[in-house]
C-alpha cells in the first residue's frame, strides 16, 4: 500500500511540474501551434547544422594542429639525435686520429732506430690506456685477426675475439664509426656502444675509441642546435622545449636553465607526467612569465631514451580556437536572421491552411472515436478538398469493411461453438454408451462368470478358479468402462456438482504411486451452466493428466476460489515439476484444446511455467442457466 501511494505521488508531482505551460500550449490554436512547430525545427536545423559545421572546422584545426605538433616533434628529435651522434662520431674520430699520429710517431723512432719495436709497443699502450672516454669509454687495440693488443684488462691481452659480430666488422672495415650492444661480465643487460676505429698498417693494429651512448650527453655541446629549435613557433606563442629528467629546461624560450621540480611557483605535475608516459600527448594549463593567466595549451612530446631528455612541442587552444569563435558569431548570427524571417513567413502561410483544417480534424476525431458515418462537405477543388472526398471514400470502405468483419466473427464464433458442441455431444453419446450399454453388458458377463464358478466348484472342477479369475477381470473392466464413461460424459456434474467432479478427477489417478493431490475449495462456488462445468471439467483433467505424464512431479494441487472483489471464478492446476514448452512445435495438443475450451466459454487461460513447477490458471464470470 505505501509503495502504491509513493507512486501516485510522484506521477503527480511530475505531471505538475510545468503546468504554465502545458496550460499555454494547450490553449493555442492550431495555426500557432504548427507555426511555433515549424519556427523551432527550423531554427533546430540551422543550429545542427551550423554545430555540425563548426565541430568538424574544430576537428580539423585539431588534427592539423596535432599532426603539426607531432611532425615538428619528430622533427626535433632527429634534429637532436643527428646533432649527438655527429658530435659524439666526430668526438671519437679526433681521438682515435691523434692516437693514430702518436703510433706513427713512435714507428718513425723505431725505423730511426731511436726506439726498439718492444719499447714503442709498450710506450704506444700505455698513452693508450691512460685515456678515458667519458665516465666509462675506454681505448683498445686489435690486430688484423681479432686478437686483443691493447686492452684496460690485463687479462684480455693476446686473447681472440673474433666470435664476436662487431669485431668481426672492425676486421672487415678497418676504418670508420661503428655502433652495436655490449654487455660486460659484472652487467645483466645489454647497453648500446659505439666507436671509431683508426688502422695503424704498419703493425696491423685496428685502435678503437669506444664508449656508451648512455654517457654521450656529456659530449655534446647543446648550443649546436638551441637556436634551431627556439625558431620554431606555433601560432602567435606556441613554442618547442627540451628538457632532462631532473626537471631542468635544457631548451625553453622563458626557462632556460630552471628546474622546475626545484622551483616551488611552478607546476611541475606535467613535466612528470610526460616522464612517466615517454611519448605522447598532453594538455595542462601553463602561465608564462609575463602573462597575467594561465592558458590552456596542447603539447605532443616524445622521449630520447640515451640522454633521457623529453623533447615537445606546444600550441596554446586560445590561439588554435580564435577563428572558431568568429565563425560561431557568424553562424548565431544568420541562424537568428533566418529564424526571424522564417516566423513571419509560416505564420501568414499557416493562416491559410489551418482553418480549412478544423472541419477536417473534427471528423476524424469523431471517426477515431467509433463513428464512422461521419463525412466531410467537399466545397472546393483544392487540396483540401480533394482530402475531404478521400477521407469520405476511406470511411465508406472502412464502414463496410467494419460491418463485414462483424458478420464473420459473428458466424466465426457460432460455428466454433456448433462444431464444439457437436463434439461434446459425441462424446457424451460415446460415454451414455459405454455407461448404459457396455456396462450393463458386461455385468452381466460378469454374473455369468459368478454361476459358472459356482457350478464347476460343486462339481470339484479345477476350472473353477480360472472361471474366479474371469470373474475378477471382469468386474475390472466394468469399473474401468465407468471410469472412461464418466470421462467422456460426466453426468456427475449435474448430480453431485463441480466441486465433487474436480475432487474425483484427483481420485481417478490416485493410482500414480508418488504424486500426492491437494483440492482446496471455496464454499458456494458453482458452476450453473452446464457447458461451462463440462469444458472447465476436461481443462482441470487435462491438466492433472499432463502433470501426471510428463512434469514428473510429486504434488498437484487443483484449487477453485472465487473472488471476492471481482465475483470471477479461478480455477488453478498446479504443479511442482520441472516445466513444460508452453509453444511446442508438431505437439502439445492438449494445450491448445485447453485454451480453446477457456476461449468458448469467454473465460481468460493462462499458462505459468518454469523449472520450479507449472501453474494452469482459468478464470471467468459465473453464467447463470
Amino acid at each position: 500500500m505505501t509503495r502504491r501511494k509513493t507512486t501516485h505521488v510522484t506521477k503527480e508531482t511530475k505531471q505538475g511540474n510545468f503546468p504554465g505551460i502545458r496550460l499555454f500550449l494547450s490553449s493555442l490554436q492550431i495555426r500557432y501551434k504548427f507555426l511555433l512547430s515549424f519556427a523551432l525545427i527550423f531554427f533546430l536545423s540551422m543550429l545542427l547544422c551550423n554545430l555540425f559545421i563548426y565541430v568538424y572546422v574544430r576537428h580539423n584545426i585539431e588534427d592539423r594542429i596535432e599532426s603539426e605538433l607531432t611532425n615538428t616533434t619528430a622533427m626535433i628529435y632527429n634534429l637532436v639525435n643527428t646533432s649527438m651522434n655527429v658530435a659524439i662520431k666526430n668526438h671519437l674520430r679526433a681521438v682515435a686520429e691523434k692516437n693514430l699520429d702518436i703510433l706513427t710517431a713512435l714507428y718513425r723512432k723505431v725505423s730511426a732506430g731511436a726506439l726498439s719495436r718492444e719499447d714503442a709497443r709498450k710506450r704506444a699502450a700505455e698513452v693508450i690506456l691512460s685515456q678515458t672516454i667519458g665516465a666509462s669509454g675506454y681505448l683498445y687495440c686489435l690486430d688484423s685477426n681479432g686478437g686483443v693488443a691493447v686492452h684496460p684488462r690485463a687479462e684480455l691481452i693476446g686473447t681472440n675475439v673474433a666470435e664476436h659480430a662487431f669485431v668481426r666488422q672492425m676486421m672487415e672495415k678497418k676504418q670508420g664509426y661503428l655502433e652495436y650492444e655490449w654487455k660486460n661480465p659484472d652487467e645483466k643487460n645489454l647497453r648500446a656502444k659505439a666507436l671509431y676505429m683508426a688502422h695503424f698498417e704498419p703493425w696491423g693494429w685496428i685502435i678503437a675509441v669506444s664508449a656508451y651512448r648512455s654517457e654521450f650527453i656529456r659530449l655534446v655541446n647543446v648550443r649546436d642546435f638551441r637556436q634551431s629549435i627556439l625558431s620554431l613557433k606555433f601560432g602567435q606563442s606556441g613554442y618547442a622545449f627540451v628538457f632532462d629528467k631532473e626537471g631542468r629546461a635544457i631548451i625553453h624560450p622563458a626557462l632556460q636553465d630552471v628546474n622546475i621540480f626545484q622551483t616551488p611557483e611552478l607546476p611541475d605535475q606535467y613535466l612528470k607526467d610526460m616522464m612517466e608516459r615517454k611519448k605522447g600527448r598532453s594538455v595542462y594549463y601553463w602561465k608564462n612569465p609575463g602573462e597575467s593567466r594561465a592558458r590552456k595549451k596542447l603539447v605532443m612530446f616524445n622521449y630520447i631514451p640515451e640522454y633521457q631528455w623529453i623533447v615537445a612541442s606546444s600550441s596554446y587552444l586560445d590561439e588554435l580556437y580564435q577563428p572558431l569563435k568568429t565563425i560561431r558569431n557568424v553562424f548565431i548570427g544568420i541562424s537568428l536572421l533566418f529564424f526571424s524571417i522564417m516566423l513571419a513567413v509560416t505564420f501568414g502561410i499557416s493562416r491559410t491552411i489551418t482553418t480549412p483544417l478544423r472541419q477536417l480534424m473534427t471528423r476524424f476525431s469523431a471517426a477515431t472515436a467509433g463513428d464512422y458515418s461521419a463525412r466531410m462537405e467537399s466545397r472546393s477543388g483544392d487540396e483540401v478538398g480533394q482530402l475531404a472526398r478521400y477521407f469520405n471514400r476511406f470511411m465508406d470502405q472502412l464502414e463496410a469493411t467494419q460491418q463485414a468483419l462483424e458478420r464473420d466473427i459473428t458466424r466465426s464464433k457460432i460455428l466454433e461453438k456448433q462444431v464444439m458442441q457437436a463434439g461434446e455431444r459425441e462424446r457424451m453419446n460415446i460415454g451414455q454408451a459405454l455407461h448404459d450399454d457396455l456396462c450393463p453388458h458386461l455385468i452381466g458377463i460378469a454374473g455369468l462368470t459368478a454361476v459358472i464358478r459356482k457350478d464347476l466348484k460343486s462339481r470339484q472342477d479345477p476350472a473353477a478358479d480360472l472361471a474366479g479369475k474371469m470373474g475378477e477381470l471382469m468386474e475390472d473392466a466394468v469399473e474401468k468402462t465407468r471410469q472412461l464413461a464418466r470421462g467422456l460424459c460426466p453426468v456427475h456434474l449435474v448430480s453431485h456438482g463441480f466441486q465433487s467432479a474436480l475432487e474425483e478427477i484427483a481420485d481417478q489417478f490416485a493410482y500414480y504411486s508418488g504424486i500426492r493431490f491437494e483440492c482446496r475449495m471455496d464454499e458456494g462456488v458453482d458452476i450453473l451452466e452446464e457447458s461451462c462445468a463440462i469444458h472447465l471439467y476436461h481443462i482441470a483433467r487435462e491438466a492433472v493428466n499432463n502433470g501426471v505424464k510428463h512434469a514428473k512431479c510429486d504434488r498437484i494441487n487443483i484449487d477453485l476460489s472465487r473472488d471476492a472483489a471481482d465475483g470471477q471464478i479461478h480455477l488453478k492446476v498446479t504443479d511442482n515439476g520441472t516445466g513444460i514448452d508452453p509453444e511446442p512445435s508438431g505437439r502439445g495438443i492438449g494445450l491448445q484444446i485447453m485454451a480453446y475450451r477457456a476461449k468458448i466459454i469467454n473465460a481468460q487461460f493462462n499458462i505459468d511455467t518454469g523449472p520450479k513447477g507449472t501453474q494452469i490458471h482459468v478464470s471467468m464470470l459465473p453464467v447463470e442457466k
